[in-house]
């Protein structure tokens, strides 16, 4: 298969630890988009969650403390989308 004729990467949200799954996981284009999506799963399930581009690891998405504050620890990588 061509470059040129396989889909563009998009940004998927994924539990600590999960490899993204395009079967699974919802794809974003923008990577604020994205961020928005692990900080609100994040928030609701108290677990940390990764935000990949195609396969590579953007963001990692976590709470470290109960009191509701999400912290986001990008990648060197991950650091030309921020």
């Amino acid at each position: 298969m061509r470059a040129s004729s396989r889909s563009p990467d998009l940004f998927r949200v994924t539990l600590l630890g999960m490899r993204p799954s395009p079967q699974r996981d919802q794809g974003f284009a923008e990577y604020r988009d994205a961020e928005r999506r692990a900080k609100e799963d994040t928030r609701r399930t108290i677990c940390a969650h990764d935000i990949y581009l195609g396969k590579r690891l953007v963001a990692t998405v976590n709470a470290p403390s109960f009191a509701g504050k999400i912290s986001v620890d990008l990648t060197d990588f991950g650091s030309r989308y921020a």
